[in-house]
């Protein structure tokens, strides 16, 4: 994991007069599982969106070697950056299919990509004429990293995929997950559930009010007070 593959330098974003992210400093490396944590309003979704490029942004940020500030998200995409968002955002009168289909790019073969994702997670393999919004919540996660892997990206970011799923489903999505990391996808996730994702984070980021406020190892973080004290109330 020695090949950096992200960094966002000075990145900074603005809603009118409110300045959401202030200097944000990242690093992503080849391989690399990083946790980017924070209470809500603190600045994480931002990020994720201005990375791939769904919002302006001020700073510099550099993908696999390219400078990709202000780039179209199409061309981002296309480089191999892809975002899971909060809250699924799937076409919910489309099937699973039509949804999967749709995070292809218009020119790329996908055929065995498909097949191999099914045989990934084959419970979409028995939804695919299914309309999307008839779906579990955790199916619907399932279909939103599915489609997000069409593209087959070199780093994938994951906007709280545990939101609103019952524990038993959160931990079939982060068994996808680490299935996904051994295959040597790198990935970048926001994460409620901090110490869930501190347990499978190989480093972490911690924002408050739009800055990152600590970062470190995973494991180092996982164990430090201000962490406890600042997400857990003082408990573990």
């Amino acid at each position: 994991m020695s090949n950096t593959l992200l960094t966002t330098t000075d990145l900074s974003i603005s809603y009118g007069a409110v300045k959401a992210v202030r200097g944000s400093n990242l690093e992503v490396k080849e391989g690399e599982v990083v946790a980017l944590l924070g209470p809500n309003g603190a600045g994480k979704s931002s990020t994720l969106r201005a990375i791939v490029g769904l919002i302006k942004s001020q700073g510099a940020v550099n993908f696999a070697g390219q400078d990709i500030t202000g780039a179209p998200t199409e061309r981002i995409v296309s480089l191999g950056l892809s975002l899971v968002p909060e809250g699924r955002r799937l076409f919910p009168h489309l099937t699973v299919r039509e949804n999967l289909m749709l995070g292809a790019p218009r020119k790329a073969k996908s055929d065995d990509l498909f097949d191999d994702l099914l045989n990934r997670l084959p419970i979409l393999r028995e939804r695919l004429q299914q309309v999307s919004g008839t779906l579990s919540g955790g199916e619907q996660q399932q279909v939103a990293i599915a489609r997000a892997l069409m593209s087959r990206p070199k780093l994938l970011l994951i906007d709280e995929p545990s939101l609103g799923l019952a524990p038993t489903i959160v931990d079939a999505v982060y068994q996808l997950l680490s299935d996904l990391r051994k295959t040597g996808l790198a990935m970048v996730i926001v994460e409620q559930e901090v110490m869930r994702v501190l347990k499978f984070a190989d480093r972490a980021y911690a924002m408050s009010t739009g800055e990152i406020a600590l970062e470190g190892l995973a494991a180092d973080l996982r164990t430090s007070d201000e962490v406890k004290k600042v997400y857990l109330g003082g408990a573990e």
